[in-house]
């Protein structure tokens, strides 16, 4: 299967369609296959015989089974797209819709074309749509696809250095004047600034136009400070139409992606977001956002700065178009119902909760369920403490202090290959009562955000999932602390953006016997370090005594033996010669290589 992205060109350069659409293909450059570019051009008067001829040469790439996300419309017409579908489906393409505008609804006078939209949209097998509202309003005038996925924000592909916002009152309004009539009557004591296509002929004391800028200006003139306004056509969010409720806003995402706090009204679909991670203020008037601009304090802004900066990182980094595109894809390849009911979040939705909270992470596979119904494993004898412990921990809710992990077997297994699928399936029949006992929090994190390559049947997504793991100690003095034959990082970069690496050296069989030792050393050695725990199911109970005194410890298991096996391309999992391999737990004909470097960061050894 291979994955290609729909790409629009024609537009002005300053058009926002084209900007978005780029700005995805960009994004997603290196997660699919090709770019499937779209022109935009009159094409009533085109005979169905030269569109025909057309559309093959369009998607001359295509073979039977790939997936092609579709970014619409084309702004070709409904008959156009339509006809484009029909040609991918015909050759055997599978098609999710990233829908980021629906015409009918966008614009009264297109109603009428609604029907052709959601018979457009129902060829699909996967939806992607701005919002929970865009959905639901489809659903009631036709749409019939029950797998979507919604995108909740833009991104920017930002590789710049930006400046730090300096604490100003006033606004930042981005769009085309001509547009939004509010400008004439702005009268805050709130300074204005816009930038947009059209300059008008009039000037008011308050009102600055800047023009149109490029992407590198705009957010370069942002980032200097101040706050950036969403706002619809309307001065009174009553009158505004429903089309600005439901869709996702790109001038939110510009703001965000230069780490400015926001001003949006109550109705925007993305107003809970604003107010769950403190970027901003949802207000219901335009007095309202002049008057808690002018109440804003100094303190309250740089408190808020300090939130933006989080979300702009994540947007700079192009993590919502990427979850998009990862949650898409399963969604496409799901058939199974979780009949547990245990939801578990995706790698990138773990890390994600990882990097905002600076979280603990106990995770728990198929050897922590060993001990707890009393076996023993192949490095850690059964020992009723510990499996008194480690089902506390697992029954417990997740929160910004630890995040529990359960490996994400519960539904979509197809995701994994047979191998594993097997043996999820064996392990969750066995399992299920304890499971079904046990796991009742709303939520937990991925156990694989440490096994992100060998079992996935689509491994292209693994070098994104690499990175974003590796982000977890990026520029941080980290202690590692593992067993003697784990020699996590030897001979590979899995560490090599850290920037120190010390160790704390265990035994590599049962080490809960020296757990309050191995606690004690880490007390000692952790300050300002993040805690790498590589130390079987021991370590899900240090990650629980360690985030109680606030240390960060991550719980990260087999992560050494996954790189290797990315790094060489391994299909099968490889046995290391010169370190422990995960699921060769003997540790037999182990041949250790001298390492100068990692000797030089052993701080403790207990034998």
């Amino acid at each position: 299967m291979r994955i290609h992205v729909t790409n629009v060109y024609g537009f002005s350069i300053r058009s926002t369609v084209l900007q978005s659409q780029h700005e995805v293909v960009d994004i997603l450059k290196d997660l699919c296959d090709s770019e499937i570019g779209l022109f935009r051009y009159y094409n009533e008067e085109e005979p169905k015989n030269e569109l025909s001829s057309r559309l093959d040469g369009v998607i001359a790439r295509l073979n039977a089974g790939d997936v092609v996300i579709f970014q619409s419309p084309t702004w070709n017409g409904v008959d156009w797209d339509n006809a484009l579908v029909d040609k991918i489906k015909l050759y055997g393409g599978r098609v999710v819709f990233f829908i980021q505008d629906v015409p009918p609804i966008q614009f009264e006078n297109n109603y009428f074309l609604m029907p052709y939209f959601i018979d457009m949209y129902n060829k699909a097998e996967v939806v992607v749509v701005p919002s929970e509202k865009m959905y639901q309003r489809l659903v009631e005038e036709g749409l019939t696809v029950k797998k979507y996925v919604v995108q909740k924000m833009w991104d920017f592909n930002v590789h710049m250095d930006l400046h730090t916002p300096s604490f100003e009152k006033k606004l930042y309004f981005l769009g085309d004047v001509s547009r939004f009539p509010f400008f004439q009557n702005w009268q805050f004591n709130t300074p204005l600034h816009v930038f947009g296509n059209h300059k008008p002929d009039y000037d008011y004391s308050k009102v600055h136009f800047g023009g149109w800028l490029n992407k590198t200006e705009l957010l370069l003139e942002l980032s200097k400070g101040g706050f950036g306004l969403v706002w619809g056509n309307q001065e009174n969010p009553k009158d505004e139409p429903d089309y600005y409720k439901m869709n996702c806003s790109y001038k939110l995402a510009s703001y965000l992606s230069a780490g400015i706090p926001v001003i949006v009204p109550d109705y925007l679909s993305n107003a809970d977001f604003v107010k769950e991670n403190n970027i901003g203020f949802v207000v219901s008037s335009l007095e309202e956002a002049d008057q808690v601009i002018q109440e804003c304090s100094e303190e309250k802004y740089s408190e808020i700065v300090s939130n933006v900066k989080k979300v702009q990182y994540l947007i700079n980094n192009g993590y919502f178009t990427k979850k998009l595109f990862v949650d898409s894809l399963m969604k496409l390849n799901s058939n199974e119902d979780n009949e547990l009911n245990i939801k578990v979040l995706g790698i990138l939705d773990t890390l994600n909760y990882i990097m905002a909270h600076n979280s603990s992470v106990a995770r728990f596979g198929d050897g922590e369920m060993d001990i707890i119904t009393g076996h023993s494993i192949p490095y850690q004898d059964y020992d009723e403490n510990l499996a008194n412990e480690l089902k506390e921990i697992i029954s417990s809710e997740s929160n910004e202090s630890l995040v529990v992990c359960l490996s994400d077997v519960f539904e979509r297994l197809d995701r994994y290959n047979q191998s594993a699928v097997d043996f999820w399936k064996q392990h969750l029949n066995n399992n299920y009562i304890y499971y079904k006992s046990l796991c009742k929090a709303p939520w937990y994190g991925s156990t694989f955000i440490s096994r992100p390559y060998m079992d996935l049947v689509d491994k292209s997504l693994s070098n994104m999932y690499f990175k974003n793991i590796k982000n977890l100690w990026d520029k941080r003095d980290i202690l590692i602390v593992e067993g003697v034959n784990s020699r996590s990082g030897v001979g590979n970069d899995l560490f090599d953006n850290a920037n120190s690496v010390e160790r704390i050296i265990c035994p590599s069989k049962n080490a809960y016997s020296k757990i309050n030792e191995i606690q004690l050393l880490i007390e000692r050695y952790a300050e300002n370090k993040l805690v790498l725990l590589i130390l079987g199911p021991t370590a899900k109970v240090l990650a629980k005594r360690l985030s109680i005194k606030k240390i960060q410890a991550i719980d990260m298991g087999h992560i050494d033996s996954e790189y290797e096996w990315f790094k060489m391309k391994a299909t099968t999992k490889v046995k290391l010669d010169h370190k422990h391999t995960a699921e060769h737990n003997f540790d037999e004909n182990i041949t250790f290589i001298e390492d100068d470097a990692y000797n030089s960061q052993i701080v403790e050894r207990i034998g």
